[in-house]
């Protein structure tokens, strides 16, 4: 009689684990999502119908309509058309509205048609997602969120011989119109007359509500051009990289390594006005305990109260 051997296996709980979705409470909404290092990101906001990657598509993400993709690697991209796929699927009627990188577009939209004939869809039958090309610098009011506007900024990530692939960090901006001060002492009746005569009366704002990153070099956080980061309710950067010696590593593979975080923390100080910065995309090599712990021992005192990580 011949027996069958079968190894033990038992879950390393020092690592993380990519099923577990992690919740956090960044200001009045919650950030829903996972994002480790070569495996998955993807944060969802919804009480802000918005999401920022797609490396993993789980059910929660189905009903979001708002969809900003950093840059096209895999562990952040790879399920966009499956997000697509299955709204469709769950008889969801409002398109769904992907915001990428422009240098990324057309490409997005080669790759969205090749995967759906790859998967047998007609040619009759296939359909676009509508998709978004953001160009640097200039502020999107979000499809179906009015109050919402989106603006891009540059990062710098992985090199592709001498030139870095296309990545960019994105602020989301509260939209509003605010009376101008010239109005403020006019009376309601004032007010609906002015507004009969035509005249505008009232102005935009935007106010700088939550900042994510992307995978970026820990360069990006102290360079002067992109000091407006620090201006947001929430900032969101990756910190792929904690223990001593992996500082080149860091650099030579497009991430961040903590010590960057602790020189932007320090170059900056009373500038911030961040009221929360979130980590993200840790190395999946550390534990959550180790994590947790190196955070504690390099953030300086005075920030130790608004950063936390996201695991």
């Amino acid at each position: 009689m011949f027996s069958i051997f079968v190894p033990e296996m038992s879950e390393n709980k020092s690592l993380h684990n990519a099923l577990r979705q992690v919740r956090l409470q960044a200001g009045k909404f919650q950030i829903c999502g996972f994002s480790i290092s070569g495996l998955a990101t993807y944060l969802q906001l919804p009480e802000l119908d918005f999401c920022v990657d797609m490396g993993e598509c789980p059910v929660s993400a189905i009903g979001l309509n708002h969809v900003f993709l950093t840059h096209a690697h895999g562990d952040h991209s790879r399920c966009l058309m499956r997000h697509h796929s299955l709204r469709r699927m769950m008889g969801i009627e409002r398109p769904s509205v992907y915001y990428i990188p422009a240098e990324l577009a057309k490409g997005a939209e080669n790759w969205i048609h090749a995967e759906a004939m790859f998967e047998g869809v007609p040619e009759a039958r296939f359909q676009l997602p509508t998709i978004v090309p953001m160009e640097v610098g200039k502020k999107v009011i979000l499809e179906y969120r009015k109050d919402l506007a989106l603006e891009t900024f540059p990062v710098k990530h992985a090199l592709s011989g001498k030139r870095y692939l296309p990545s960019m960090g994105a602020t989301l901006f509260t939209h509003k119109n605010k009376l101008k001060e010239e109005y403020l002492h006019c009376t309601t009746s004032e007010i609906i007359a002015l507004r009969k005569q035509g005249v505008q009366i009232t102005r935009e704002v935007f106010d700088p509500t939550i900042t994510f990153m992307g995978d970026n070099l820990g360069d990006n956080l102290l360079d002067s051009s992109l000091s407006s980061i620090w201006n947001s309710e929430i900032l969101v950067t990756e910190c792929t990289f904690l223990d001593d010696g992996e500082q080149d590593m860091a650099e030579n593979k497009g991430h961040t390594h903590i010590g960057k975080i602790v020189d932007a923390l320090k170059k900056y100080g009373t500038d911030i006005h961040c009221k929360q910065i979130i980590l993200t995309h840790f190395s999946m090599k550390y534990s959550v305990d180790h994590i947790l712990e190196t955070i504690q021992k390099n953030i300086p005192d005075e920030f130790k109260d608004r950063v936390s990580a996201f695991v």
